[in-house]
């Protein structure tokens, strides 16, 4: 595929973190959440019948699909420049790793920005693309969103695949939250994949299921220099939500 290598490059550098021997998972279960990415371009050479992570949440009554807005500095076509679908990319589909025939069809981007450049590393401060959604025939467990504050040391869990899994059931990681730098969220590790690649778009909860982030990328903590593993925060995505009720 076109952009095999450079999204194999891009993605293993982008979730460097300590690399354990083998593959582990935490002995936390959750309901089916996770999902992953299909999508189709009007060109269909850039098509991605799959790629990284996604998932559902519930605000107000309303069902929301997720992923993560730095997906596009990836497959975005030559031609894109902004935050913008329109002329590009034809279809947005969810779908569960192990139940390929449970799709979720967006149906509009809605913090479509043509403003907002994509190859401006700023515009990814705030991690996350919002879909509406046309239909839904998955049986995945939309998530609700965390309104607390999250406390020093209590467990977090990224729940999705990685580049290198084909099939199976989602796979649950955990986390123990350090704190938060901005709109960043700082992880350490305990009980993680050897490889990062490709949980990015995947949902960050709590021991309650409650959505608290998006999987993003590492930050460098500023006072101590060490490099956590750092979510996107869900709080900038509640609060577009809550200002497209009020409209």
């Amino acid at each position: 595929m076109l952009f095999k290598h450079s999204i194999f490059f891009y993605i293993t550098v982008l979730f460097s973190t300590h690399a354990f021997a083998q593959d582990q998972v935490s002995t936390e279960t959750f309901p089916a959440i996770s999902l992953v990415n299909r999508i189709d371009f009007i060109d269909p050479k850039y098509d991605q019948p799959r790629f990284s992570c996604g998932f559902l949440i519930n605000y107000s009554g309303e069902e929301f699909a997720v992923t993560a807005k730095h997906l596009l500095k990836i497959i975005k076509t030559d031609k894109m420049k902004k935050l913008v679908f329109e002329n590009y990319i034809k279809d947005w589909i969810l779908y569960p790793l192990n139940k390929k025939e449970q799709l979720v069809t967006t149906s509009k981007l809605l913090n479509e920005n043509q403003l907002e450049s994509l190859n401006d590393a700023s515009s990814y401060k705030e991690d996350w693309l919002l879909f509406s959604i046309k239909t839904n025939n998955s049986s995945v467990k939309p998530l609700e969103i965390r309104t607390t504050q999250l406390i020093g040391g209590e467990k977090l869990y990224v729940v999705g695949w990685t580049r290198k899994m084909d099939e199976g059931s989602q796979r649950v990681y955990e986390f123990e939250y350090v704190k938060s730098i901005g709109n960043r969220i700082l992880l350490r590790n305990l009980v993680v994949p050897e490889q990062f690649g490709g949980l990015s778009g995947a949902p960050v909860i709590d021991k309650q299921g409650f959505v608290v982030g998006i999987v993003s990328g590492g930050t460098t903590d500023p006072e101590t220099k060490e490099k956590y593993f750092s979510p996107c925060s869900i709080d900038g995505l509640a609060a577009f939500l809550k200002n497209q009720q009020r409209k």
